[in-house]
């Protein structure tokens, strides 16, 4: 009887230990490290240069950027914003290939552009992202008010993940 509550004993322990050791390896691992950071370029009729992190997954985050907008847009659009912007590639079941969109004004003085289309390219040795959005690509506007606009607008986006 007492090699069995020895036994039992021993046991208990090893299991309370070995629980111990698994919970706190998982307190003790290092946290994930930030995203990379990317520059994101345009020229064109948009225009922008800036280092940005964490951009940019399906469901955010949307990080801040600085655009300006040239004398193609809506004279309400023209000018540089403060903003968030999304990029994404779609495959090639899409009939266009990226989407860049981008809205700044506030929660309740929002605008909006989106442009769908693009020819993509990618550097596979430098991982550099090149699209460029011609006059055949769509480009969507709306004010607070809701009105949707189309124009046509030529702009060059390159996605840099710095990465050297």
């Amino acid at each position: 009887m007492k090699s069995k509550v020895i036994s039992v004993s021993i046991l208990s322990i090893a299991l309370i230990l070995v629980s111990l050791i698994f919970v706190s390896s998982f307190g003790l691992s290092k946290p994930n490290p930030k995203p990379n950071p990317e520059r994101i370029t345009f020229s064109g009729d948009l225009y922008g240069d800036q280092e940005v992190e964490g951009c940019c997954g399906n469901a955010g985050p949307f990080p801040e950027y600085t655009m300006t907008l040239s004398d193609n847009f809506p004279e309400e659009f023209q000018g540089t914003h403060i903003g968030n912007i999304f990029l994404n590639s779609f495959g090639r079941k899409m009939p266009w290939a990226y989407k860049v969109q981008f809205w700044w004004g506030g929660e309740n003085n929002e605008y909006f552009i989106e442009i769908r289309g693009g020819e993509v390219h990618k550097d596979k040795r430098t991982k550099i992202l090149t699209v460029t959005f011609t006059q055949e690509d769509t480009c969507w506007t709306w004010d607070p008010s809701g009105d949707e606009i189309i124009i046509f607008i030529e702009f060059t986006l390159i996605k840099d993940p710095q990465r050297r």
